[in-house]
């Protein structure tokens, strides 16, 4: 066309951009679209839509955003359709700030948002853990006259699910009953998510079985959330059962679907179970995702240079939006820590949070330092506070001032209020694992049950104890994360005292507000 001396038009250059961007070819969208500016050819609300769906879908969600600020300084006025997909990218990003800049930018303009805008909205602050927010841009919408659809029944319900909010979780449905919208396979599948990661296993398996009896077929997502619910409550043959029925349902178990099953091998002692399953995803003729994991896992990718390949693979699921990276890094971290890759483990935690997941994870202020495990697997829990700590313990061997409190937060919602709170898996792992390993100061604060925190006086002692390390000498923490021999078939680690009695969390670890203000200076 161009070799004939036609010049293309914006509609000739869209179909081209949407053609690319089906497949996948985004280097050649960005050229294209740089050819077209350059070349006087002005992009319409047509083309920035275009490209707005194809980075969205291909999960590069700051790319969508800067795509419409270019948009508003071109001064091409968006509509719609133009809105809703900004909004569908901030929300499968978690780009929450955004996406109440975008909503801003509609008031400012006279727009009201549709349901589906607002829907994005309410997604966006689900995935960065802001629950309050989720709640109030849901109630704005019936104020505004903007229908909430199933799709953002079930945005605040995998909100809530992620983090545990069982109850939360519940009361949405409960809502969404009584506006006679019926449950889908997503309903029921968040519901099982957030009954599994509040410790309700048998409310989460209650769930799968009403979804059966329902009109819903559970698909491969609601295997994989009941697969979640059996390796989280350490149940074996249950959990090898449910990996064999995805497995035949002709599709390759995801990388989930294998971390949960090791998982569930490793804190049985079934090491020969979990290496069959690791030397199955390193030999994958079918994918070289699965091979790279597997080899990731077994430490074959530890050196910096190789460990490049384990970031490509991991930039492939930027697309699936961080609900998917969630479940994903949650998966990786607990099957690295129950076979005691420690290591291992916190490098994928850095991968984690250096693509914008667990944004409550690390939060200081001059009062207190926190460290936010409640959307965490209980491997991704021990992980994150070990590294939380190693930190602490670097920050005042140089000379930084102690906060008043440090809180590891455990919980969130509802059950915050509830001493139930502390028999849940997340809790009861970080709990024994701060009280027995580091020290007995920390406790469950008589203000909040989701909460396990120490003072500074207490902090300070325990600190001082530890020795300094030469200044020659890199920081290493006082908590070991190395990564460990794998062990020998046979070996008894996490079952060799099962029958011993657990720790009990009783309420003379709690204080009264009183005693906390007392020492808390």
């Amino acid at each position: 066309m161009q070799a004939a001396g036609c010049t293309p038009n914006a509609a000739t250059y869209s179909i081209l951009l949407n053609l690319y961007g089906k497949n996948g070819r985004y280097e050649d969208v960005r050229e294209l679209f740089l050819e077209m500016k350059v070349g006087n050819t002005e992009p319409d609300a047509d083309t920035y839509n275009i490209l707005i769906r194809v980075f969205g879908e291909g999960g590069y969600f700051k790319e969508v955003v800067m795509l419409f600020q270019d948009m508003v300084e071109e001064n091409v006025e968006p509509n719609m359709e133009t809105y809703e997909g900004l909004m569908f990218a901030c929300g499968k990003g978690g780009l929450h700030r955004d996406a109440k800049a975008v909503l801003s930018h509609m008031n400012a303009q006279g727009v009201v948002p549709s349901s589906m805008a607002y829907t994005g909205l309410v997604e966006a602050s689900g995935q960065a853990a802001l629950y309050e927010e989720a709640i109030v841009s849901f109630n704005t919408m019936h104020e505004i006259g903007s229908i909430p659809t199933i799709d953002t029944y079930n945005s605040l319900v995998s909100a809530f699910a992620r983090g545990g909010l069982f109850k939360e979780a519940e009361a949405i449905l409960t809502r969404m009953n009584g506006v006679g919208i019926q449950r889908n396979e997503d309903s029921f599948n968040g519901l099982i998510q957030a009954y599994c990661q509040g410790g309700q296993y048998e409310d989460a398996v209650k769930a799968y079985m009403d979804m059966q009896k329902s009109r819903c077929e559970p698909n491969v997502r609601t295997l994989e959330e009941v697969l979640g619910v059996y390796s989280a409550a350490g149940l074996v043959e249950e959990s090898k059962e449910l990996f064999q029925e995805i497995a035949s349902a002709g599709v390759l178990p995801s990388i989930v679907a294998y971390c949960m099953l090791i998982s569930v091998y490793a804190k049985n002692d079934r090491w020969e179970k979990a290496y069959e399953l690791l030397e199955e995803m390193k030999t994958s003729r079918v994918s070289n995702t699965h091979q790279v994991i597997g080899s990731m896992i077994k430490g074959d990718y530890d050196d910096e240079s190789n460990w490049q390949m384990v970031e490509y693979v991991l930039d492939r699921y930027k697309s699936e939006g961080c609900g998917f990276g969630l479940r994903l890094y949650n998966a990786l971290l607990d099957s690295l820590w129950w076979l005691r890759q420690k290591a291992r483990a916190a490098h994928v935690l850095r991968e984690a949070t250096r693509r914008g997941l667990f944004p409550e994870l690390f939060r200081e202020s001059r009062l207190v330092w926190s460290v936010d495990v409640h959307r965490m697997s209980v491997g991704g829990a021990l992980t994150a506070i070990s590294v939380w700590l190693n930190e602490i313990q670097e920050k005042y061997q140089k000379g930084e001032d102690l906060p008043n409190l440090v809180a590891a937060v455990v919980v969130r919602g509802e059950m915050e209020k509830s001493t139930v709170a502390r028999g849940l898996p997340v809790v009861r792992a970080a709990y024994s694992f701060l009280r027995d390993e580091i020290s007995s100061s920390f406790h469950f604060p008589g203000w909040n049950k989701g909460r396990i925190v120490c003072h500074r006086p207490q902090l300070k002692r325990f600190l001082t104890s530890i020795p300094d390390q030469p200044s020659d000498e890199p920081v290493n923490g006082f908590v070991p994360i190395t990564n460990s021999s794998f062990p020998h078939p046979g070996t008894r680690i996490y079952t060799a005292d099962i029958g011993s009695d657990e720790q009990s969390i009783t309420e003379s670890d709690t204080e009264s507000e009183a005693e906390l203000m007392a020492t808390a200076v």
